[in-house]
């Protein structure tokens, strides 16, 4: 299980992992099982890392090693081309240019990474007024019809669909 996934994993238990000075703190306590406290001290370099917030690129959705990765390599045309695309979609849903650079440019690294999470502002069922069309119409199992999810934010939806014109 990879940093991320542990994150994810940790996330789902109820718990919120943060830095302090190169410490991980995690909040609530009282969910801190002895499991859950093993694994996160075995993969601690990674959860750092994970959990670094980038000086290098001032990406706030990125990593400081999720920066580098992202820029490690040169980019071919398909990613430069998704890249564009996806400024210009993000830009039309009235995202700010820098925003829609950072998203997109957090999105190039997850293709790379060949991660299957996404984020609700790829997805056909956003409405423009930042609430979830699915979960209106109650298909979303177990959230409020009023959703308003975190629209940056890496997910595993059930109820994703691709938003048209980012193929």
């Amino acid at each position: 299980m990879g940093a991320h996934d542990l994150l994810d994993h940790l996330h789902a238990a109820g718990l919120h992992l943060a830095l302090s000075d190169d410490k991980i703190v995690v909040t609530p306590r009282a969910k801190l099982t002895d499991d859950l406290r093993q694994a996160i001290k075995a993969n601690r370099a990674d959860l750092v890392l994970a959990l670094a917030p980038t000086r290098r690129s001032g990406n706030l959705l990125m990593t400081a090693q999720q920066a580098h990765d992202c820029h490690a390599g040169a980019w071919d045309d398909a990613e430069i081309s998704a890249f564009t695309t996806r400024v210009m979609l993000f830009m039309r849903r009235r995202i700010r240019a820098d925003a829609a650079d950072e998203v997109a440019e957090r999105l190039t690294l997850r293709d790379r990474e060949h991660d299957d999470r996404r984020m609700c502002v790829e997805c056909g069922e956003l409405a423009r007024d930042g609430r979830c069309q699915a979960a209106e119409r109650g298909v979303l199992q177990g959230a409020d019809r009023r959703l308003e999810p975190m629209q940056t934010q890496l997910v595993r939806c059930p109820k994703f669909g691709l938003r048209k014109g980012l193929a």
